[in-house]
This record gives structure tokens, C-alpha cells and sequence, in this order.
């Protein structure tokens, strides 16, 4: 920053600044260094998360007014949290969610625990060729992440039929246990599995195992309807929510890896039940419904394609080609968004509402604008994601780039088509009508 002197920025140094802020919180992990670029002052300060998941302030923070009267930004006990670009006094839904990160955190090491004792009761080492070994029913998703990646591995190298099956059965059984229970936390975990076995299933071109995966988050997504077809309020939003972002996961990895057809099949699914026939496909109808709980308004403010972002940095055979926070993941999630919404534009004859939205539009014009001159210039990928004439594709490009310049207004995102062959594709197709 342009008003950050030297003198300034000393007062940053981290033997400076963990003293004072001692006298709050607990700052022993906080770092921060100080550097020059371009001949301007910058500092980086890091603040590593707390051991338990918050921090609790244990000094008020006071000063006085220019009338003299103390003032208060935060007392003791008091504990802030992000809200978006706020920081503001938690709430109780802040308290769940924090408090079930700190679980979600420790149970990981408990399933790393679990693949030890699966290794032990075969008298074998805890690696995954001793996992290998044991019997179908004791392939479990509550081993840790690491440990289940590499065992699906395995099984898929040797096409184990029979221990994928008891495992994507075990899935869905105990989904609905975890539905019931309220167990939301472990719940990820288990759409964690199942999206990595996906995940691997695509990288490693096994057709069969990624359906069939998926054909398992369909039928953990069904879930949310209860024996008589109704939803069941928030709880179903949650769920239709968390598998979504999953699906988005996978949809972005298929994108990076050009695999159309799975691009095709993860848009286009619309599991069975009188709730989803409205929507054009599952990703309207669990953006629709989350909506209308409020949940992006309630639950960390975080957007439909930023969710799915963060599923993505914490399940590693998600981005079996990437860094975690490479700057292409997200771009190939925006790119899904896109194609998703020609897929079912397509499949369903028409750009109404009620089939897609334009999730993408939030972010910058170049993370998707790609996929729209690809579905101009490309035949092969054409052909494989949309049915439909020119005419249509060219009022599909015009209603998404309509809609999308309205969302991407409040965000500062999407700006329009730029791309001459997608706008003189879209002007000779509408013009001849």
C-alpha cells in the first residue's frame, strides 16, 4: 500500500506485533515478514487457524471517543468470524459450523486409525495392499482420505467388482443413517468418498465405476424426499446442496480432462421423484432449493461454485492434475457451468429459467468465455453436449450472456461476449430468424 512507510511497516514486524496482540488472543503461530517490491512497502501477516477452531478474546478492546466515553469493539469472551468481507460477532449456526470442523478434523485422524486396525486384524502392515486383502464387507468410506484414495486405486487397477459394489451399497445405506442422525459432518465425509472414487473412476477412464458412483450420489440425492415424496425442509436443501458441490467437483474435472461425456452425463441427471420434474436437471433444482432456504445467506455467504471450489482443495482425487488453489480448478468450474446449462438447454428444447442459471457470471468474462467459443468452433464437443440446431444454440448463448451480464453486474464479474466467432455466430443465426 502506497502509505505504508518503513518506518510503518517495523511496527509490523512479528516481534512487535505477537506481543501486542498476546494481550487478546492466543497469537504464538501468527508470522508475518515484511518485503519491498517495486519500491513499495508490502507485509504479509499469517494467521494460522486455532487448535480448537476459534479464538476467544481474553481483553476488551476499548478506547475512548472524542467526547471521552469508552467505547467497546469487543469485550471478553467475545469471538468473531468471517462473514463474507465482515468480521462479526458469531452466531449460533456459526457455533455448529465450527464446532463441526473441529470434529470433521479429528474424526480424519480417527479413520486414519481405522485403516491401521483393518491392517492389524489380518496380521498384516498397514498399507493398502493389506487393506487389499481383507474381506469385501470390511472395505469401508470411514478410513481416512489418503488411505481410501489409494485403496479404490487398487481397486480399480485389479477391477475388484465385488468390493466397489459393497462399498458404493454401504454408502447409500448408511447416507440415510447419517440423514437421520443429523450427522452432517460425517454426511461430507461420506459424499467425500464417493466423489473420490468418482474422481479416480474418470482419471483412470474406468467408465463403469464413475456411473455407478454417481449413480450413488443420485441415490444419496433422492434422500431428501421423504416415503410420501415431500422434502424435508432445510435438511433436504443441505443435502441436495452438499451433493451438488460434488457434482460440480467432478464436472470441472472432467472439463480439464475434455471428457465430454461425462461432462454430459453429470449435467443432465434428474433423479426420480415428482419434486425434481419441474427443473431441467439436478444442479437448478439443488441451487433452487438452497435458495430458498437462505442458505447462501446463512451458512458462510459463500456462492454455489466457491463451495464447490473449497470440496475440490479438500479431496485430493478431485484435482489429480492441479495444485490445490491452481487458478485453472475454478475456471474449469465456471467452464461446467456453462456447459452444464447447454446440456440441459439442449435436452430440454428451450433457455427457460427453470433449467440452469448462470453461476459463472460472478467471476471474470475470461474463466468462461471459453467454453462459449468452444461450443461454437468445436463440432466434436458440440455434438456431444447439445441437441439442437444453430438457431437454438445461438438463442441459448444469447439468454446465458443476458442473464449473466445481469448477475455479473452485482459482482463486478461477467462483462459479455467479446469473442468475434461466438458474437458473429449468435448475429447470423438470430438475424436469419
Amino acid at each position: 500500500m502506497p502509505d505504508l512507510t518503513p518506518e510503518l511497516a517495523r511496527h509490523l514486524d512479528e516481534a512487535v506485533l505477537r506481543p501486542k496482540l498476546a494481550k487478546y488472543i492466543d497469537a504464538s503461530g501468527l508470522r508475518s515478514a515484511r518485503h519491498e517490491v517495486d519500491g513499495t512497502q508490502l507485509v504479509l501477516i499469517y494467521v494460522p487457524p486455532a487448535e480448537q477452531g476459534w479464538c476467544t478474546f481474553r481483553a476488551p478492546g476499548e478506547y475512548e471517543d472524542s467526547n471521552g466515553k469508552k467505547q467497546y469493539v469487543f469485550r471478553v469472551g467475545d469471538v468473531f468470524v468471517r462473514h463474507g468481507t465482515s468480521s462479526e460477532r458469531w452466531t449460533d449456526d456459526d457455533v455448529t459450523r465450527l464446532f463441526d470442523q473441529v470434529v470433521d478434523r479429528r474424526k480424519e485422524a480417527w479413520r486414519r486409525e481405522i485403516a491401521h486396525e483393518l491392517a492389524e486384524q489380518t496380521r498384516l502392515t498397514a498399507t493398502v495392499q493389506g487393506l487389499q486383502e481383507l474381506p469385501a464387507a470390511a472395505m469401508t468410506w470411514r478410513i481416512d482420505g489418503d488411505s481410501f484414495e489409494q485403496l479404490v486405486t487398487e481397486l480399480l487397477r485389479s477391477n475388484d467388482d465385488i468390493s466397489l459394489r459393497t462399498l458404493l451399497t454401504q454408502t447409500t445405506r448408511d447416507a440415510a443413517t447419517l440423514i437421520s442422525n443429523g450427522s452432517r459432518g460425517e454426511l461430507g465425509q461420506l459424499l467425500d468418498r464417493v466423489a473420490a472414487l468418482a474422481a479416480l473412476s474418470i482419471h483412470h477412464q474406468r467408465h463403469a465405476w464413475w456411473q455407478l458412483a454417481v449413480d450413488a450420489l443420485q441415490r444419496i440425492y433422492e434422500l431428501g424426499v421423504d416415503e410420501h415424496g415431500n422434502a424435508r425442509g432445510a435438511e433436504s436443501a443441505r443435502l441436495w446442496l452438499d451433493v451438488i458441490t460434488r457434482v460440480y467437483a467432478l464436472g470441472a474435472l472432467a472439463v480439464r480432462l475434455k471428457d465430454w461425456a461425462v461432462v454430459r452425463s453429470l449435467a443432465e441427471r434428474r433423479p426420480q421423484g415428482a419434486p425434481f420434474d419441474y427443473f431441467g436437471s439436478w444442479l437448478r433444482h439443488a441451487l433452487t432449493m438452497a435458495s430458498r432456504a437462505y442458505l447462501f445467506e446463512t451458512e458462510d455467504r459463500a456462492g454455489l461454485l466457491a463451495r464447490a471450489h473449497n470440496v475440490v482443495r479438500g479431496v485430493a482425487a478431485l484435482r489429480p492434475d492441479r495444485a490445490a488453489d491452481d487458478p485453472a480448478i475454478l475456471t474449469s468450474l465456471a467452464q461446467f457451468d456453462v456447459y452444464g446449462a447447454f446440456v440441459v438447454i439442449g435436452t430440454r428444447g428451450g433457455a427457460d429459467s427453470q433449467n440452469f442459471y448462470t453461476n459463472f457470471a460472478r467471476y471474470y468474462t475470461q474463466r468462461s468465455a471459453p467454453a462459449f467459443v468452444t461450443m461454437v468452433d468445436d463440432p466434436e464437443v458440440r455434438r456431444v453436449l447439445f441437441d439442437g440446431d444453430d438457431r437454438l444454440l445461438a438463442h441459448a448463448i444469447a439468454e446465458l450472456d443476458r442473464m449473466a451480464q445481469k448477475e455479473g453486474f452485482e459482482y463486478d464479474g461477467w462483462s459479455g461476449i467479446r469473442e468475434p466467432s461466438v458474437a458473429g455466430f449468435v448475429q447470423r443465426n438470430l438475424d436469419a430468424t
